[in-house]
């Protein structure tokens, strides 16, 4: 594992304009942004653990509606996981090295509405990779041959440039040991060390475990940086969707997300 990629999804301040639920009694789910063309999945079709697509929507006070597409990306509580990108995203992925063996930490923007919390930044999934596929038609294939559909394979993708899909591995294998926990899912309910804003701060205040990320060198691969590396505290800039880390020349953020998956997934 050379890489871990800390990648941004679900609702944000310009797409569903509300942060994702931590519900009362902890769980989480990320909403996926709405999508303005047809897509596999609309909000009334999404289904966590027993509770409906109408009741995520109304927990949050989201601006979209029951009917309306959802662009349902990554895709990590099916037998095989699968996360899309495109765009200037992938083409940052491909040029920093991001290949099978690397690691996607999926985070978003969430809060506890019951409780009136506070707006945080909180890991909600992950994702190794056991292969990229390029393409769209190879895309469409892939998903045939699997019987599933997925957003960057449905209808028409031309809008999609560098058209891209990573598959989840079954097991999660770290340096070249496969454990028994999933190579892909989810992060059903809350916990602090999941939560990458400091306590008591902005959601965008970030704090890393000193265990694990204090002494790195030549952590971040693109526009992360240290606001304060002695005490591993980062001012996140909200800009862009994949913050790569330089997991080959830190391998204790290997044993970090290892930790996270292996204690909370």
């Amino acid at each position: 594992m050379k890489r871990i990629i800390l990648s941004r999804k679900g609702f944000d301040a310009k797409s569903g304009g509300n942060a994702s639920p931590i519900f009362k009694d902890g769980r989480i789910f990320s909403l996926p942004i709405p999508q303005n063309y047809p897509s596999p999945t609309k909000y009334q079709d999404l289904d966590f653990d027993g509770i409906s697509g109408d009741e995520l929507l109304r927990e949050t006070s989201a601006s979209v509606l029951p009917h309306n597409y959802c662009h349902f990306d990554p895709l990590l509580n099916e037998e095989i996981g699968i996360f899309g990108q495109a765009s200037s995203s992938q083409t940052e992925l491909k040029n920093k090295g991001v290949s099978p063996g690397d690691l996607f930490l999926f985070f978003g923007w969430f809060k506890d509405f019951f409780n009136k919390g506070s707006d945080l930044h909180h890991l909600f999934g992950w994702l190794q990779i056991e292969k990229v596929i390029e393409g769209s038609e190879n895309i469409k294939d892939f998903l045939k041959e699997v019987n599933m559909e997925h957003p960057h394979g449905y209808g028409d993708v031309s809008r999609y440039t560098n058209n891209t899909i990573y598959i989840g591995r079954r097991n999660l294998d770290i340096q070249e040991k496969t454990l028994p926990s999933k190579g892909h899912g989810l992060f059903k309910h809350t916990h602090k060390d999941l939560i990458l804003t400091e306590q008591d701060k902005t959601r965008s205040r970030w704090k890393l475990p000193d265990e694990y990320f204090l002494n790195s060198k030549k952590l971040f691969l693109n526009r992360l940086k240290w606001e304060d590396e002695k005490n591993c505290r980062i001012f996140y800039k909200g800009f862009g969707q994949e913050f790569i880390l330089n997991a080959e020349e830190n391998p204790r953020i290997i044993d970090w997300a290892t930790h996270l998956i292996k204690k909370y997934g």
